[in-house]
């Protein structure tokens, strides 16, 4: 029996999602649903890494594959996920929920796996390394992280200038890796400029974690080229509400400026 009626408007559907708790129905409709805040409410009200696998398996849009692969805990299943699938966002995303190196060497060296996948957990396993060093450093010596010194250290240790900050992006689905282009932000100019451009990306994560982490790097920063780099994203209707928060934040007279009166964005 479908969980929906005729007439049922966007609104009745999403609160009848809300109030689900049967998770194989809610694999049904994070399959199904054709409207994408239907399917995306679906798959984040799912815990069951089995159940989130089903998911992946059967659902044709890539966006609720996506948060699905987010949420899976099991790293196995990661890795199972890497060695059966094609696409390259998906199995970027499973990358970088796993934690175990061992795993990320073992696919890097399975003649099995996807040469494209091998590859990917050949660079993401140096990655993951450095910026978890990085990353340590960072939390440790806070002002430090802000240095020139530190900043043009992360750019070159990945080929430095604007190559350096894209390197760094492929990851950005890494809270270390979004750390890691705060920092870059710091640093202003072109290089900067695409931090920022990246972390506002970030902003439409459909992972809290990851949004939240964009959110506060992009807070830290309150200059005014940051705040203009802000505003050039407004025009994209999902940044919207998000970047507002960002400025609402910053709360500088250019932020203030850019949100105008009663906190709207011109």
């Amino acid at each position: 029996m479908s969980l929906f009626e005729e007439g049922d408007g966007l609104r009745t559907r999403l609160d009848k999602v809300e109030n689900l708790k049967d998770e194989s129905r809610l694999v049904e409709v994070a399959c199904t649903a054709p409207e994408a805040q239907v399917r995306l409410l679906a798959v984040s009200r799912v815990n069951a890494d089995e159940m989130l696998m089903d998911i992946i398996k059967k659902a044709e849009e890539l966006d609720v594959r996506l948060v699905a692969a987010e949420r899976i805990s099991s790293q196995q299943l990661l890795a199972r996920i890497i060695r059966d699938k094609e696409n390259l966002e998906l199995i970027g995303v499973c990358f970088s929920r796993i934690t175990d190196k061992q795993i990320i060497e073992e696919l890097a060296h399975d003649t099995d796996v996807n040469p494209v996948a091998r590859r990917m957990a050949v660079e993401y396993y140096a990655d993951e390394s450095y910026l978890a060093d990085a990353s340590r450093a960072a939390v440790a010596v806070e002002d430090a992280r802000k240095s020139p010194e530190a900043v043009h250290a992360f750019v070159e240790a990945y080929g430095g200038g604007i190559a350096g900050v894209r390197a760094i992006a492929r990851f950005r689905r890494s809270e270390k890796a979004l750390r890691a282009l705060g920092t870059i932000a710091c640093r202003g100019g072109e290089e900067g400029g695409l931090a920022i451009e990246y972390l506002c990306q970030g902003l439409a994560s459909p992972n809290p974690s990851l949004k939240e982490c964009a959110a506060s790097e992009l807070a830290n920063l309150s200059s005014p080229e940051t705040v203009a780099c802000l505003v050039r994203s407004l025009d994209k209707p999902d940044l919207r509400g998000p970047i507002r928060d960002v400025l609402r934040r910053i709360d500088t007279p250019e932020a203030r400026a850019a949100l105008g009166q009663n906190g709207r964005a011109r």
